[in-house]
């Protein structure tokens, strides 16, 4: 069966929080962002923050529900828009991630250890398939051109 997950988008000045995933879970050493599964009865805006707490001890609040997706594999994805606690460092939880970074768009897409999901959402950024805040920049022309 397939699964069904939440995604976290984090921007600060037109940087997107983004993490290396750990050797000790699935897609070990991907680039991605935070994220996991919705567990029943949870919401997607209730799996993101109980998510970031565990991976990141982050303290964080939705904002809204940006995009849906689906994964090769199956996986539907919700993609929330979150805002960071002011007073809230990320702080690695070794088990589930192994380092994060604050990247801007190109310079996430130019990493070739992406999972498939992170390209897949520039392209629908650039496509009008949503919108972001001011704050994450413009989507780049030639993310249109994303293979998804």
């Amino acid at each position: 069966m397939p699964g069904h997950g939440a995604v976290a988008i984090v921007v600060e000045d037109q940087k997107f929080l983004v993490i290396r995933r750990s050797p000790h879970v699935r897609a070990p050493n991907l680039l991605c962002f935070a994220g996991g599964t919705i567990e029943h009865g949870e919401t997607p805006a209730q799996a993101i923050v109980r998510e970031l707490e565990e991976e990141l001890h982050l303290m964080a609040s939705p904002v809204r529900h940006v995009w849906q997706s689906r994964t090769a594999w199956g996986t539907l994805l919700e993609w929330v828009l979150v805002e960071r606690s002011p007073e809230s460092e990320p702080r690695p939880n070794p088990q589930e991630v192994a380092e994060y970074f604050w990247l801007e768009g190109d310079e996430l897409l130019e990493h070739p250890d992406l999972l498939p999901s992170v390209p897949a959402f520039f392209k629908a950024w650039a496509t009008g398939h949503f919108q972001l805040p001011q704050d994450a920049g413009e989507p780049k022309v030639a993310w249109k051109d994303l293979t998804l």
